[in-house]
């Protein structure tokens, strides 16, 4: 768990510094780290196929003022629901499900790929 915990943390820190050295104006933004962490986190839990040797990786491509970042497996091991919970009261808030709803509020643009036979999430923004 420890070990897995700071490879996710690696990864996501990897994907924040690669667009802080572009100079993307939403990686300095403490919810966009929390957004990337998310995203990769979601990715080792669920995208993984049953596969507990999977390999994830996080691409990030920087053109014409948007950003794009893969977060890739080896398997199909995830779907994106339509809707994200909503927060009608504190007393009724559960304690997970929330991660896309906050990699939505960073990430315009949220859909599930194939890049170069992986499969993952595509996040998008333009800045």
């Amino acid at each position: 768990i420890e070990r897995l915990a700071a490879t996710i943390d690696d990864l996501a820190f990897d994907g924040i510094a690669a667009a802080k050295a572009r100079q993307v104006p939403a990686a300095g933004s403490p919810l966009f780290e929390v957004a990337v962490s998310e995203a990769v986190t979601n990715a080792v839990r669920h995208g993984g196929g049953g596969d507990d040797d999977q390999t994830v990786t996080c691409d990030l491509d920087v053109v014409d003022g948007r950003l794009t970042l893969r977060i890739l497996t080896g398997s199909a091991g995830f779907s994106l629901p339509d809707a994200s919970p909503s927060i009608a009261s504190i007393e009724f808030l559960r304690e997970n499900g929330y991660g896309l709803p906050i990699i939505r509020s960073v990430f315009p643009s949220v859909r599930v790929v194939e890049w170069n036979g992986r499969f993952g999430v595509e996040l998008q923004l333009t800045y």
